[in-house]
């Protein structure tokens, strides 16, 4: 991946607006068209402190809407690997 994509940084996203099949045991499958509109629609605490994520353009992120979407992308993914964890300990108890 070029490093100086972003002035010098790597994407927040890799491979942003592409296609990404992640499979651990099951099929994980993040519609990014919903989930970055619903990000837009996040609202913004102005008291918050910025931590330097890039606005992405030219779907226009803010970094409270970036921050929202990692965070659930984070968490169907976590919840998926904890499923998986859970079956293989029950195929190991039997």
């Amino acid at each position: 991946m070029p490093e100086n994509l972003f002035f010098g940084r790597r994407p927040p996203v890799p491979l942003w607006g592409k296609k990404i099949d992640i499979i651990v045991g099951e099929p994980i499958e993040f519609d990014m068209a919903s989930l970055k509109q619903e990000a837009a629609m996040v609202p913004h605490d102005p008291s918050s402190v910025r931590k330097g994520w890039p606005t992405i353009t030219p779907g226009g992120l803010d970094e409270a809407a970036q921050r929202w979407l990692y965070q659930k992308m984070s968490d169907k993914i976590q919840s998926v690997m904890e499923r998986l964890r859970k079956r293989l300990l029950n195929l190991k108890q039997h």
